[in-house]
C-alpha cells in the first residue's frame, strides 16, 4: 500500500474516482428523466396550465385495437367484408404483439389502414341496421381515439426532455451511450 502513500498518485487516484463518479451520477439521471419521459406514453402528459393529466397514447392505442377487434368480429359474417376484416384483425395481432413505442406506433399505421381500407369497403356495399350501427359506433371510436393520439403531448415532451438538463450532462450525453425516449414516430 506505499503506492497510495504517493501523493501524486493519491491525487490521480481521487481525480480518477470523482470523474468516474460523476459520469456514473450523470448517465443514472439521464437514464431516468428519459424513462419519466417514456412514462408519459403511458401514464399520461400532465398539462400545468390546465391542471390536467392527458390521457397516454397507450391508453388510446388500447380503445384503438378493442374497437378494431369489436368491429371487424361484428363484421366479419358480411360476404364483401370478410377480408377486410381479417386485415383489421391481423393489424391488431400486430399490435398486440408490439412492445416497444416505436413498434406500437407502425402498428397503429397498420391499423389506420386496414380499418380506413374497412370503411371504404362498407361504404360501397348495403348494410344491415345493425351493421350500420356497429361499424358507425365502433368508428366514432376508433377515430375519437386518433383525434386523441394526434393530440396528444408525449412527442413533444420526449423531443424536449434534455432542455431542462445541465450544461455538463447535455455535452456529456453522447459519450455515456444515454438513449433518449423513443418518439411515437
Amino acid at each position: 500500500m506505499k503506492i497510495f502513500a504517493n501523493r501524486k498518485f493519491a491525487i490521480l487516484f481521487t481525480v480518477i474516482v470523482v470523474i468516474l463518479a460523476t459520469l456514473i451520477g450523470v448517465r443514472q439521471n439521464l437514464n431516468r428523466l428519459a424513462r419519466n419521459v417514456e412514462k408519459m406514453f403511458y401514464e399520461g402528459v400532465y398539462i400545468e396550465d390546465a391542471r390536467y393529466t392527458q390521457p397516454g397514447i397507450d391508453t388510446q392505442l388500447k380503445n384503438v385495437a378493442q374497437a378494431s377487434l369489436d368491429c371487424a368480429t361484428a363484421l366479419e359474417g358480411h360476404p364483401g367484408l370478410a377480408k377486410e376484416c381479417v386485415a383489421l384483425l391481423s393489424a391488431r395481432d400486430g399490435y398486440m404483439s408490439a412492445n416497444t413505442i416505436a413498434d406500437k406506433y407502425s402498428a397503429n399505421e397498420k391499423m389506420k389502414m386496414a380499418f380506413d381500407a374497412l370503411a371504404q369497403a362498407a361504404d360501397g356495399l348495403v348494410l344491415s341496421a345493425r351493421e350500420t350501427e356497429i361499424f358507425e359506433r365502433h368508428s366514432l371510436i376508433f377515430r375519437g381515439a386518433q383525434r386523441l393520439i394526434l393530440s396528444n403531448l408525449y412527442n413533444e415532451k420526449a423531443k424536449a426532455f434534455m432542455d431542462d438538463v445541465s450544461f455538463p450532462a447535455n455535452f456529456l450525453m453522447p459519450f455515456l451511450f444515454v438513449a433518449p425516449p423513443q418518439l411515437f414516430a
